[in-house]
């Protein structure tokens, strides 16, 4: 177990922690080495520094950001292990109201260190705890197991070692998009056309970065399991009864080996209408358990609420047209379905 978060028993209360006790919540390596004494051999070494300067008016503690001492005896302690848990991200206090960073990439020698250990050991469980999406594009390129931890609260440490150890299936579901860096911020899933072309062979002037791509590194609503799920394509049947226009209905299957929940999500693109709308966006979702090899059909109704929206005066526009309604499992892995109104 390796990284400045690990052992770490004040972050997992976040930054909005009330009339929490300090330094109380459960450590990934408390959470580890308590619960699960008889599963491992568990060493730790710190490795660096989270690399933020001052803490803002909660807590004054100058800390060297580009101390690398600590490699060498974490670089050995990864050379001898066959797993290395690296937990990394921010602690509580850099995140929070009045908190805003020009930089959202990890702070001082973070990334670093994890190339390092990188080099000696490739077998990594990189732990992120943050109050806000961090750019990490070389760890999703190169780590090949990625846990979204926030900060958890009390029992923090117990509950991610649950998942690490497998005694628990993570169904998290990104509400947030995760950028490949800061300069593609603001970015959100559920954008407006810029009025700019699609890109053309040859053409320059579309809307896009000439260094980088344009979609974020983690979509909204993406979110990995210990198991898979497997959709058909969706099927539309018209209502017209009760306020319901039509409902829209799949079939979902648990593919993989262990049981697991799945969010069903539905989004809407309202094609033309008086006012710009954006290329997607959430509509509903469901929840549902499912066995390995079980399969249930998911229904979402198309109602007014579901169609209309509000123009720039308050006022609710049910507008007649084309829609497309995507089903599946996030904002980009899904199945479309074209509905007349």
């Amino acid at each position: 177990v390796i990284g400045p978060l690990a052992d770490d028993k004040d972050s997992p209360l976040g930054s909005w922690r009330g009339q929490a006790t300090p330094n109380s919540a459960v450590s990934l390596l408390e959470g580890l080495s308590e619960g699960h004494q008889n599963k491992d051999e568990i060493s730790y070494e710190k490795g660096c520094d989270l690399g933020v300067g001052p803490r803002l008016f909660v807590r004054k503690l100058k800390i060297n950001t580009h101390d690398t001492s600590g490699f060498s005896a974490a670089r050995k302690l990864a050379a001898r292990s066959d797993v290395v848990i690296l937990v990394m991200g921010e602690e509580a206090f850099q995140s929070g109201e009045g908190r805003s960073q020009t930089k959202i990439e990890m702070a001082g020698v973070q990334e670093e260190l994890m190339k390092e250990l990188f080099k000696v050991n490739e077998n990594i469980v990189l732990v992120l705890m943050n109050g806000r999406p961090i750019a990490i594009p070389w760890a999703a390129e190169n780590i090949p197991a990625i846990l979204e931890t926030w900060f958890l609260g009390h029992q923090a440490g117990n509950a991610i070692a649950d998942v690490i150890y497998g005694d628990y299936n993570p169904s998290g579901k990104l509400t947030v998009s995760f950028p490949r860096s800061t300069g593609q911020l603001p970015i959100y899933y559920n954008r407006k056309n810029t009025g700019r072309p699609n890109q053309t062979l040859g053409m320059v002037f579309w809307s896009h970065y000439s260094d980088e791509s344009n979609d974020p590194l983690f979509h909204f609503g993406h979110g990995l399991s210990y198991t898979t799920f497997a959709y058909t394509e969706p099927v539309l049947k018209r209502i017209g009864e009760n306020g319901i226009h039509a409902t829209v209905s799949v079939r979902v299957t648990n593919s993989g080996e262990r049981q697991g929940k799945e969010t069903v999500q539905m989004y809407i693109r309202d094609r033309v209408s008086t006012y710009v709308r954006p290329v997607i966006e959430l509509k509903d979702f469901k929840q549902i358990l499912l066995e390995p090899g079980e399969s249930r059909e998911v229904t979402f109704d198309i109602t007014d609420s579901t169609l209309s929206y509000f123009d720039p005066d308050g006022n609710t526009l049910l507008e007649k047209g084309e829609f497309e309604i995507f089903i599946g499992t996030s904002s980009t892995e899904n199945k479309k379905i074209t509905f007349n109104f």
